[in-house]
């Protein structure tokens, strides 16, 4: 039964919070590697398509000077400014070109358009008739110059300026641009279509036969022990089919184990029943009688003695105050003397009643003897104790027994000492109590020492 118990308690209580299927954990588990080997494969695409139109950028950028290098030429050399703005606006229709400045031999500018650095470093915008500023791009910019040499017909050379292409590297991005696009989103249908194939192939051999399993156990117990074996409904073979089977096995022990001592154990318990109950209510019987006090319900002076008794070891052992409260109902014979014990009895229930009521959880009340009361107050020290009594006091002076109205109490308090004995700790705080019926009773009285007071009390 405890194996039974053991293992419904594994599957019933289900998998933790954060995983909460083993085939969830691997379908993420397999899907994260996936994704990551997906994720850097795409990226190496797309870092080598945009470093090849980088350089395609460049050799573009390179091949200007073999097409536009000897118009220009030409046009410096002539002095044509018009066919040298011609050429400069063609080249600025090129998509490789941002920007081109031609600068003569000196090194001051001829003509410029497009976006392009200033001397200052600055990004400067040139268009048809104006100058501006200009913001840079994302992209890092680059330049190629290149040099205008005229050559006569004598084959001799002649430097006459030079002239700069202007480019960007995000011109690159922008012709990778849809090759990156296709890129991320074949990946992406890749992903959704190997996550649900994943979902449905983890989910059928695995996630389903587990589950299975586990509501089949979250099931069984004895009394479902006959119930129909369980069957893995997964296509195939497998190591689940076996942990199935095993678990037929053993549940078929089991129930076969419990079949045989389901009738002795039945025989066992109506023996012992009966036996129980009555051994039971004798036990609850002789405690009540040993340590109750028939009358009030309180403790009696048997348990008072053996509490008081422990309650010294501890506090002597712990460092911790213990007080004791002796309380008397004050002229109480003049209640049975005027009214009958019976009605004396009422008092005294109606008392004790009070009393309870009013004490500490911690506090251990009882009756001590005729219409005398003590109450044990642990971790209470003299001051304590005396408030507590106190309080007693003016709740039993403000309360209406029955038959006879309101009365009146004197209580005794004493605070044990150590090394002190229970006999003498008794002994001061019946002195004290003594005291208040000498002082006119309806009084609270507090030993402050060991031994005058239980010999004044002796004496008289």
């Amino acid at each position: 039964m405890a194996i039974l118990r053991s293992i419904r308690r594994i599957f019933a209580a289900g998998p933790p919070a954060r995983d909460p299927a083993l085939a969830g954990r691997l379908m993420r588990m397999i899907f994260g590697c996936y994704i990551v080997v997906a994720v850097g494969l795409t990226a190496v695409q797309m870092l080598v398509a945009y470093r090849a139109a980088s350089q395609r950028l460049q050799d573009d950028v390179a091949a200007l000077q073999r097409t536009f290098s000897p118009g220009i030429e030409d046009a410096m050399w002539r002095y044509n400014a018009e066919v040298l703005r011609g050429i400069l606006a063609g080249m600025k229709e090129i998509p490789a070109v941002v920007g081109v400045e031609v600068r003569d031999e000196a090194g001051r500018r001829v003509q410029a358009t497009g976006t392009f650095t200033d001397e200052a470093g600055k990004i400067r915008h040139i268009g048809r008739n104006d100058e501006m500023p200009a913001t840079r791009s994302f992209g890092t910019p680059f330049s190629r110059t290149f040099p205008v040499v005229h050559t006569d017909e004598n084959g001799r050379l002649y430097p006459i300026g030079s002239w700069t292409v202007h480019s960007d590297d995000s011109i690159a991005i922008d012709q990778v641009k849809n090759t990156l696009y296709v890129i991320l989103i074949n990946s992406a249908i890749k992903s959704l279509m190997l996550w649900f194939i994943f979902y449905l192939v983890i989910r059928t051999m695995v996630g389903r036969p587990l589950d299975q399993i586990r509501s089949y156990l979250a099931r069984i117990d004895a009394d479902t022990l006959a119930a129909p074996p369980l069957t893995i409904e997964a296509g195939g073979r497998n190591e689940l089919h076996a942990l199935a089977n095993a678990l037929n096995t053993m549940r078929d022990r089991l129930r076969r184990s419990f079949e045989e001592n389901a009738a002795l154990m039945r025989d066992l318990r109506e023996m012992n029943a009966t036996l129980q109950d009555r051994i039971a209510e004798r036990t609850r019987d002789l405690e009540a009688l040993a340590h109750t006090d028939l009358l009030t319900g309180l403790f009696n002076r048997r348990k008072l003695d053996e509490a008081l008794a422990e309650a010294a070891e501890r506090a002597a052992s712990s460092g911790a105050p213990l007080s004791l409260v002796l309380g008397d109902v004050d002229n109480f014979k003049s209640v049975n003397d005027r009214h009958g014990h019976k009605v004396g009895d009422q008092v005294l229930v109606a008392f004790a009643a009070l009393l309870r009521d009013a004490v500490r959880p911690a506090d251990i009340l009882g009756r001590w003897g005729g219409e005398e009361f003590m109450l044990l107050c642990p971790d209470a020290d003299l001051a304590a104790a005396s408030v507590i009594a106190e309080r007693l006091r003016l709740r039993v002076e403000a309360t209406s027994l029955p038959e006879v109205g309101s009365r009146t109490c004197s209580f005794g308090v004493a605070t044990l000492i150590p090394g002190e004995s229970t006999d003498s700790l008794v002994a001061r705080a019946d002195a004290a109590l003594y005291r208040c019926k000498r002082n006119g009773r309806n009084r609270v009285e507090a030993s402050s020492g060991p031994w005058p007071e239980a010999v004044e009390r002796g004496a008289a």
